[in-house]
């Protein structure tokens, strides 16, 4: 690593982090859950029995920061800047399907963008969010802007892949 100082991964890693940490402290509040969603009492641990509204919310606040990172890496700033933004996106689509358990499936009392797809085809759902959070830590591991834009340009086409079976699109 001649020339690199060895704190520079560290640095990507806890700025990562500070993005990372807010959505995931929602996340957290929610597996602190014990009443089940029928009645029943659940296991310790297990996210989203009782507060089904904050596990939706919790994956919604996190899609956000993808969202808002993906107009930064479309939006062209220095390289340094946009590969610590890719892998970002990579750390948040790392954790995001862990967000759906089957309790936060969409029913007359909740309401959430993601299709009843995730849960009948999860597997997909899931190989889909992995396959695009490679693409965003290729993208972060770039080593010239070509190769930045072109792995941008293909973590596009993940989302709008996955989006359009698993996400309600919203119409303007």
């Amino acid at each position: 690593m001649a020339g690199k100082s060895p704190k520079a991964p560290l640095s990507r890693i806890a700025r990562s982090l500070i993005a990372f940490v807010p959505a995931m402290s929602v996340a957290a509040l929610v597996a602190i859950s014990v009443e089940g969603a029928n009645g029943q009492t659940a296991a310790p641990g297990l996210t989203g029995a009782a507060h089904t509204d904050d596990v939706v919310m919790a994956r919604q606040l996190l899609m956000d920061g993808v969202d808002t990172e993906m107009g930064v890496l479309e939006g062209k700033i220095d390289l340094a800047g946009l590969k610590d933004r890719a892998y970002r996106i990579n750390t948040l689509l790392s954790a995001f399907p862990h967000l759906f358990p089957p309790e936060t499936k969409p029913t007359a009392d909740l309401s959430t963008a993601a299709t009843p797809a995730v849960w009948q085809d999860f597997d997909g759902f899931y190989d889909k969010v992995q396959a695009a959070a490679g693409i965003a830590f290729d993208a972060s591991q770039a080593g010239d802007s070509a190769k930045l834009t072109a792995s941008i340009k293909s973590l596009r086409t993940a989302c709008d892949s996955c989006h359009e079976v698993y996400m309600h699109a919203a119409t303007p």
